[in-house]
């Protein structure tokens, strides 16, 4: 009893910022809310679907910006399914300019599924999902492609690990160590895999995020796997060691066990301020979409932690994004910018923030995201950030 009036004077006393407070005893060490939310459009072109699957944040380019990856080509020849708006790290301007990312090798690589920034903030890696491929030609080499560029020349963007098949560029021989990697750890029921998360960790460690993994594309088990491998800066490009071992870490395809929904990994993102590693999970079908945080913090020794933790929010219940949430970065201490791609489900998107509350269904043309706040702390609602009015 004396537990749940302390926990009731609390939510009292920050009723100011967050409304609908319940008290449910679960004490969480990570608690979320939701800064802001809209949508974004990806294209001028109504027919041009947007199902936004990768981002990042840079903050030395035009004063800071984010980088989007669509899981879909735009029509307009002018357009692309990468491009970039300015984002300072405070409010973001929907309606803010794009930049097109129109040219080679972007134009050439289908359906991008994740990005991440190295530590230093100065380099952007962008790969799609690795879950497509033909031995007998290069039909499907397009969706085997890890970039890399500099921030501040995407122009000079280059294929890493490239080798070049019938007149196609990709990456290939990363994707011979996933599936290599994969299948020396689990076995049977690896030669289909989708990669849909990547992250660049200090001392030139890199992850890969593992979502789907069976004997084909409809025949698979959802999957929160985590490959590791490893990467350096030469003469300032980045390179991948393709040479040495890649092997699963981790594995944490039990943690649908704890939100009671089949879940699959749909990004994973390093924040190094907070010495973590962030995962997100989301669970589709039959019309319905969803997502989860969680937060892997470091071992002490440095090295990945073994227990990743679910995001709650000031209730004590599992931090619920009502999107299909596929990409993330973080962009500031405790924020996280988030996009979905809700496919073509018709989902209602909420625009919150400075002077804006207003709902609407999600046009094709346009996908939702969402800033979230994340904080930590050992007792309940003391998690949760202050507010950001």
């Amino acid at each position: 009893m004396g537990m749940k009036i302390t926990s009731a004077a609390l939510c009292v006393a920050l009723s100011a910022w967050l409304s609908g407070c319940a008290v449910t005893g679960v004490v969480p060490s990570y608690c979320a809310r939701i800064e802001q939310s809209g949508s974004i459009q990806c294209s001028a072109n109504t027919s041009t679907s947007c199902e936004l699957s990768a981002v990042a944040w840079v903050t030395g380019v035009r004063g800071g910006e984010l980088i989007f990856g669509n899981d879909k080509a735009p029509e307009d020849p002018t357009e692309s399914s990468v491009f970039s708006m300015p984002y300072a790290g405070a409010v973001f301007d929907p309606e803010g300019e794009k930049t097109f990312y129109a040219y080679p090798p972007f134009s050439q690589v289908s359906k991008f599924e994740s990005m991440a920034v190295s530590p230093d903030g100065q380099h952007v890696i962008a790969m799609n999902a690795f879950d497509r491929f033909s031995a007998k030609n290069s039909s499907l080499d397009a969706f085997n492609v890890l970039l890399a560029w500099n921030a501040h020349t995407p122009e000079q963007a280059q294929v890493i690990s490239r080798s070049e098949r019938e007149g196609v560029n990709s990456s290939l021989a990363l994707r011979e160590r996933l599936a290599k990697a994969l299948l020396s750890h689990f076995g049977a029921r690896t030669a289909y895999f989708k990669v849909e998360g990547v992250a660049l960790l200090p001392a030139g460690r890199i992850l890969f995020g593992v979502r789907e993994m069976g004997r084909t594309h409809t025949d698979f088990d959802y999957r929160v796997t985590l490959i590791a491998g490893s990467y350096r800066m030469v003469n300032g490009a980045f390179s991948l060691d393709i040479n040495t071992d890649f092997k699963v870490v981790r594995d944490f395809t039990e943690l649908s066990n704890q939100v009671g929904r089949k879940v699959g990994l749909s990004s994973i993102e390093y924040d190094a301020a907070g010495q973590r590693l962030l995962l997100l999970t989301s669970y589709e079908g039959a019309g319905e979409v969803g997502a989860y945080v969680w937060v892997l913090p470091d071992s002490a020794d440095g090295s990945i932690g073994n227990t990743p933790h679910l995001v709650r929010d000031a209730a004590g219940a599992p931090f619920l994004l009502t999107h299909k949430a596929e990409g993330m970065a973080v962009v500031g201490p405790g924020r996280i910018f988030v996009i979905h791609d809700d496919d073509r489900v018709a989902t209602r998107i909420h625009n919150s923030g400075p002077g804006k509350h207003t709902d609407h269904v999600r046009q094709l043309n346009a996908a939702a995201f969402d800033i979230v706040q994340l904080g930590s702390g050992t007792a309940a609602l003391n998690a949760c950030p202050a507010a950001q009015q």
